[in-house]
């Protein structure tokens, strides 16, 4: 066998293997992961408040404290 069969080969396997390991898997309903994507973007957003303003407070309070 040469090279480039044996290559073609394996890869077959793999996409195989691949598939029967993907059908074994549970997949989310449409619910839960509407569900999900929405605790995501909330936390996200909840998140990047946070830090920004955080990062608003602790930038004055330099700025007053290097000021003065």
């Amino acid at each position: 066998m040469n090279k480039a069969a044996e290559t073609v080969h394996k890869v077959t396997g793999f996409l195989g293997d691949v598939r029967t390991e993907l059908q074994k898997s549970s997949w989310p309903t449409r619910g839960e992961l509407m569900e999900s994507t929405l605790v995501v973007i909330v936390s996200v957003a909840l998140f990047t408040a946070f830090i920004g303003l955080s990062d608003f407070f602790i930038s004055h309070i330099i700025r007053f404290l290097t000021t003065r």
